[in-house]
């Protein structure tokens, strides 16, 4: 898949477009990409993905604390996975947030590119406000002699799927439900740093994530059963996410127990694949009790493993 800089480095070639922030690639996008790669193959065109980079919410609204379910380059992953031909991003800037939705098409896309088809979901909106909708697309289309194929929308347990519902899910911790709308175990990645060494000193030594520049979701505070990469071996684990108030901690911290594996992975790089949320994360009286804990949190977790490799 080539990353596009600049439309006009195509602008001969005939091409099938989807526009859209594509946060999380979840279930209903990966539907619309589909459909793109149906309709590119079958009208000889090349397929095209515009999206938008940084995303739109973190440009009109300041002061929304908008974190992610995809970077830009875990975007380019998957797209790129499904068999996208190009994906070109849009500098997102104030400026470029009050063009009007008719200007956004006539004079970025439809004057720039030899546009046959574009694939849209019903819900699609565009332009400044939003104002564009899919009938008023449906419009500029046909003054263009472009042919608009809609999508429905995806839907889990009769709700339709979105990335603000998907961010909602992970925000309560829950997980399974998050990437059972994502397609795919939801996940962080960064270095791994040194922590306190808390967990060493009660037998369960950690591997500390790096958040401080973590521009992705954190699932809400507890402890997950979870899976981590790291140079492409997978790990089973126990993560917590929180503050660590039994031992005096603040901020939020994800720390990962990798189970039946105590290799030091300080500097490390992994990738922290969320599969169930196990509890919540308690203030326990001692450190002792922590630890008590910490062991239940492992034989369950051996429990899971077992069940998941049970299953294979």
């Amino acid at each position: 898949m080539n990353v596009i800089e600049y439309l006009e480095s195509i602008k001969n070639e005939a091409v099938s477009l989807t526009l859209g922030s594509y946060d999380g690639l979840h279930s209903g996008h990966v539907l619309l990409l589909n459909e793109l790669k149906k309709i590119s193959a079958q009208s000889g065109t090349a397929s095209l993905v515009i999206s938008f980079y940084p995303h739109p919410r973190k440009v009109i609204d300041r002061d929304y604390d908008m974190h992610l379910l995809n970077t830009r380059e875990e975007k380019i992953t998957i797209i790129n996975s499904l068999g996208i031909d190009h994906i070109h991003f849009i500098n997102f800037t104030k400026d470029f947030a009050s063009t009007g939705y008719s200007e956004f098409y006539r004079d970025y896309i439809f004057s720039v590119l030899k546009v046959k088809n574009i694939i849209a979901g019903t819900n699609h909106h565009f332009g400044r406000n939003r104002k564009g909708d899919s009938s008023l697309l449906s419009d500029l289309c046909s003054e263009y002699s472009v042919n608009l194929i809609s999508v429905p929308p995806v839907s889990y347990e009769n709700e339709t799927v979105s990335s603000t519902r998907i961010r909602r899910s992970l925000a309560e911790g829950n997980v399974e439900d998050a990437s059972k709308m994502l397609g795919y175990d939801y996940f962080v990645s960064g270095k791994i740093i040194r922590g306190r060494g808390i967990g060493s000193k009660i037998g369960f030594p950690t591997a500390n994530l790096d958040t401080f520049d973590l521009e992705k979701v954190i699932p809400g505070k507890g402890v997950y059963f979870t899976s981590l990469t790291i140079k492409d071996q997978d790990h089973y684990a126990v993560t917590n996410i929180g503050q660590n108030p039994t031992v005096g901690g603040s901020g939020i911290n994800i720390e990962s127990h990798i189970i039946d594996a105590g290799a030091d992975l300080y500097g490390e790089t992994v990738k922290i694949s969320f599969l169930k949320r196990m509890r919540d994360e308690v203030k326990f009286p001692s450190e002792n009790e922590l630890a008590k804990a910490l062991r239940n949190d492992v034989v369950r977790a051996r429990e899971m493993v077992n069940a998941a490799e049970s299953k294979r």
